[in-house]
């Protein structure tokens, strides 16, 4: 029990780890604002991979950004 135990919190700090990655990205690059971050930090992993793919294949750009 104690081993499935870490290896879920291991699981979750690296997921974590990723989803800050990911946010970071969409901060710096102007996609999002430094306000968004608690939003973006509650969705899930899925949904910020495809964030930032649809920045990488197009101009997305959202429109709260200061551009």
């Amino acid at each position: 029990m104690k081993e499935r135990e870490l290896k879920m919190g291991r699981l979750v700090r690296i997921v974590n780890a990723k989803k800050q990655k990911i946010v970071n990205t969409l901060i710096s690059e102007d996609i999002y604002q430094p306000d968004d971050r608690p939003f973006l930090l509650e969705l899930p992993l899925k949904n910020l991979e495809e964030i930032i793919s649809l920045r990488i294949k197009s101009p997305f750009q959202n429109p709260r950004s200061k551009k």
